[in-house]
């Protein structure tokens, strides 16, 4: 199998993988009668943790092919790659359905691609830009179907903008570790990232009542089950998978990733009562067109 086979059959698996992950971070917020479960820095500090926690092995096995003067763009990547987006993404969701958070990382891309041009000297192509613009629309036709007749109060644009200082943060990781740790083991960048992430999430925790709510409280625990699928498989798994990828191909074509979340996402939604209409398949067919144009040699 070649390594352009393996680039989209990592791309596919993390597109399923991610794009659920947001209906996990929704069930661990609240149950469907929308009890809470855990608060958004509850969620983002155990998913780190637990992540952390899964990978620690990995990181005292690998900890030592990390050179030195590396380790500051790890813990760049750990930070905004894995950590801050964690918290960003369980705030905006106490106001933005799973389905919409899914869909606005297709904002990844624009950003991947000014970053990557801009500080690390990539050269933006025709295909890129016009393959980025189809990806957009293609999200905005979704979001359009969603969103359609909805009067967004200042307060309402706060997730929106949560989201976009998380796919900033997004973009940043990606080409962090193409550009300044590429050629290291992507299991040693995925570990030690997490260790950053990790540590100071478990201090929060232990520092606060968590404990004893997870062990008084059974919505906390049912939250806690959640969170723990979304770390172990949509966090640390993924992750490794996502590094993986950004070394077989370029940050630009791993940022396309984020084109397939809204659709997996909208099929989730499907499956939970959710209607899809025909802007959202238009929108499905737009996106992936996108990818491919962006992905033309």
């Amino acid at each position: 199998m070649n390594e352009k086979t393996k680039a989209w059959i990592l791309l596919l698996v993390l597109s399923v993988v991610w794009g659920s992950s947001y209906i996990l971070i929704k069930l661990a917020l609240s149950d469907a009668s929308g009890v809470a479960r855990l608060t958004p820095m509850q969620l983002g500090a155990v998913r780190m943790t637990i992540a952390s926690g899964v990978l620690l092995p990995f990181f005292f096995k690998l900890r030592k092919t990390i050179p030195k003067n590396k380790i500051l763009f790890v813990a760049i990547s750990g930070f905004v790659g894995n950590g801050l987006p964690s918290f960003l993404f369980a705030f905006a969701q106490t106001r933005l359905d799973s389905s919409i958070t899914g869909m606005l990382n297709s904002i990844v891309p624009i950003f991947a691609i000014l970053i990557a041009t801009f500080i690390f000297g990539f050269t933006m192509k025709w295909n890129h830009i016009v393959g980025m613009s189809i990806g957009i629309l293609g999200a905005y036709i979704i979001m359009y179907s969603k969103l359609a007749g909805v009067v967004l109060t200042q307060s309402d644009l706060v997730p929106f903008g949560l989201i976009i200082v998380a796919t900033v943060c997004y973009a940043t990781s990606l080409n962090v570790i193409k550009y300044k740790l590429s050629g290291l083991n992507p299991m040693a960048i995925t570990s030690m990232a997490f260790i950053f992430a990790g540590a100071p999430s478990l201090v929060y925790l232990l520092a606060t009542n968590f404990p004893k709510a997870v062990i008084t409280n059974s919505n906390v625990l049912e939250g806690v089950g959640f969170v723990f699928i979304l770390a172990v498989v949509g966090t640390a798994i993924a992750v490794y998978l996502f590094n993986h990828l950004i070394k077989l191909s370029t940050p630009i074509f791993a940022s396309s990733v984020t084109y397939f979340i809204p659709v997996v996402a909208t099929l989730l939604g499907v499956v939970s009562g959710e209607s899809v209409t025909y802007y959202q398949i238009l929108g499905m067919g737009v996106l992936i067109s996108g990818v491919l144009l962006i992905n033309r040699k």
